[in-house]
């Protein structure tokens, strides 16, 4: 277990103005493990790009241990804990960064950093297609042997936490304390994250959610994984930037691509033609990072069931992860797109009056095979 007297001098340090996570990176890299940091001085400091008034500061400036019982009273807490970067198990994919934070507070099960993670993002409004794919596909990848990393986020994030519970472990990164679920609404997801997976944050146990903690989150996502799926994002996106943060550290992207009339696709298009590999399964990505087992790649890909959720996924676990046997798709389903259909489109692609039309639309609906959305209808299936 760490010592609290490490922990408190790597939390002078990082209490020290003007000292970010990567003065801190570069301090640590200057060190032959974090540990050294005890026996250091202040010329040493200074040599390791420390300003001497606040090497100086570090020593002696009691000050700088305030509000280190928070950290103290959390690791008191049953399955809960402090990671200092560096030193195991803090996962070394994310050590090895610069500006790897120097701190993650957690809450549930370490060994989820035992498998290999792969991270998925998108929107917070996704269409009833993405979120489903999302759930799908993360449980797929669970159910593989990966640790399936996400945000907490509503929509895409949600679905993934979701779906990698049903068949395995997950992790999610919070842009708030530890103890601080957001959005509430995500309170009962949180909870079976904590018994299951792992919650995770770089952030002290009490601290609100800000908007300037979640481009700070979005790297931790992806320094952690060894790759990002994207799943539905628009231009101007969070999605997109965990995702070049991912290539800027060296990891894979992923993208699906979607409808060129929906703009949650206009994102991922864009980074498949910034070089990310398409992807339309979990045996996708799987296969990229060469995780497929061997008898599997001679196989057919997994099977995915196409969508039947709808966007605001409850917080509901699927039964399972295998695909369904597929059933014969009712013809009037072939005249609807996977893109809001007017209904006089679909009229005139069946050659059913309207009056015959609307009430087998809406028994395709409650069956699963349609959504109605703004501007007609949208095939799930």
């Amino acid at each position: 277990m760490l010592r609290d007297e490490l922990l408190l001098a790597w939390w002078r340090l990082a209490k020290l103005p003007g000292v970010g996570s990567v003065t801190l990176g570069d301090i640590r890299q200057n060190l032959s493990r974090p540990h050294d940091l005890l026996s250091c001085t202040a010329a040493q400091l200074q040599s390791f790009g420390l300003k001497a008034d606040a090497a100086a500061r570090w020593l002696d400036d009691p000050a700088l241990s305030d509000g280190f019982d928070v950290l103290q009273r959390w690791r008191n807490h049953n399955r809960c804990g402090v990671l200092l970067a560096g030193v195991a198990p803090y996962p070394e994919t994310l050590a090895s960064l610069r500006d790897a934070p120097t701190f993650l507070y957690y809450h549930g099960d370490l060994a989820c950093f035992s498998q290999p993670m792969i991270a998925m993002v998108g929107s917070r409004n996704p269409t009833p297609y993405g979120a489903e794919w999302a759930q799908q596909t993360a449980s797929q990848l669970a159910a593989a042997g990966l640790t399936v990393v996400s945000g907490m986020a509503i929509g895409i994030d949600g679905a993934v936490h979701q779906g990698a519970l049903s068949c395995g472990r997950t992790i999610a990164v919070l842009g708030s304390g530890p103890d601080v679920i957001y959005p509430q609404r995500h309170l009962g997801l949180a909870q079976m994250v904590m018994q299951k997976g792992l919650l995770l944050s770089e952030f002290a146990p009490g601290t609100e959610p800000q908007a300037k903690h979640f481009p700070s989150r979005n790297r931790i996502i992806s320094g952690l994984s060894l790759g990002t799926v994207v799943v539905e994002a628009a231009i101007k996106s969070g999605s997109l930037i965990t995702a070049r943060q991912a290539a800027e550290q060296g990891r894979e992207v992923f993208a699906l691509p979607g409808a060129v009339t929906n703009p949650l696709s206009h994102g991922c298009h864009q980074l498949i033609r910034e070089g990310a590999c398409l992807v339309q399964n979990a045996q996708d990505v799987l296969q990229e990072l060469n995780l497929l087992p061997e008898q599997a790649q001679a196989q057919t890909q997994l099977e995915f069931d196409e969508p039947t959720a709808s966007a605001d996924v409850p917080i509901v676990l699927p039964p399972t992860a295998t695909a369904a046997v597929r059933t014969e798709v009712p013809q009037l389903v072939t005249q609807v797109d996977y893109s809001a259909t007017s209904t006089d489109v679909i009229a005139l692609r069946s050659t059913l009056p309207i009056s015959q039309l609307l009430p087998q639309l809406l028994d395709l609906e409650l069956q699963g095979w349609l959504a109605q959305v703004p501007g007609g209808y949208m095939r799930l299936k």
